[in-house]
């Protein structure tokens, strides 16, 4: 496994309580997802393949080759594809779930690595993928992170390659009351170097939210 680590905001300080005056993570930091691996507060860890990823890899429109899957988590999306002919690399913060992910990679023999990374700087990777994956990561990054994710996921994707993204439509993060999920501003931002062939708008829960399959557009350089 691939240890890069990423630059994280500056902690916040615990003032009440039993904890006061010890350092916690800000949410959304690398050490704020480790946190919640290392609790068992994960809901969106399921271990199941989700039924659009499923859908799409037995569609016969994805290219083989490498796979991204950004924010794996604890790899059921990534093993999935591997068990399909790609070689994934999935990308995430939380050192907790990369561990589970490599270790059942391994166990099952899989062309799957994964890596301690920022999704929005993959510029430790080099490769062009013909697939990615996104189940809940570009969401949960700040806005003004995001030009940077969609441009460098870009340069990384092979000319053509299909990218799944699940997302909450807008939101607020209870915790610090952050602006998070995407707009169709959002999904706008990733023209010109992708292009939208669908959308399907649901629910999870309380909160709206939907599937986005697009293609990188352009040739190589764009």
């Amino acid at each position: 496994m691939i240890d890069v680590q990423p630059t994280e905001p500056a902690q916040r300080r615990a003032t009440d309580g039993p904890d006061a005056g010890v350092s916690e993570p800000a949410c959304g930091t690398a050490a704020w997802w480790e946190a919640r691996y290392v609790s068992g507060d994960r809901p969106w860890d399921t271990g199941v393949v989700p039924p659009e990823v499923a859908a799409l890899a037995g569609s016969g429109l994805l290219a083989p080759g490498w796979a991204l899957d950004l924010g794996c988590g604890s790899c059921a999306s990534s093993c999935f594809l591997a068990q399909r002919g790609f070689r994934v690399v999935g990308i995430d913060l939380a050192q907790s779930a990369l561990a589970r992910a490599c270790r059942a990679a391994s166990a099952a023999a899989l062309p799957a690595f994964f890596c301690r990374g920022d999704a929005a700087d993959l510029g430790f990777l080099k490769l062009r993928a013909t697939c990615a994956l996104d189940i809940g990561c570009f969401h949960g990054l700040p806005m003004d992170r995001r030009p940077a994710y969609v441009a460098s996921l870009a340069g990384h994707l092979a000319p053509g390659a299909a990218y799944l993204l699940y997302a909450f439509e807008p939101f607020r993060r209870w915790e610090d009351g952050a602006a998070l999920g995407v707009s169709p501003a959002a999904i706008a931002q990733f023209a010109p170097h992708f292009t939208l062939c669908w959308a399907q708008h649901g629910r999870d829960g309380d909160r709206p939210s939907a599937w986005y399959l697009f293609r990188r557009s352009g040739c190589a350089g764009a």
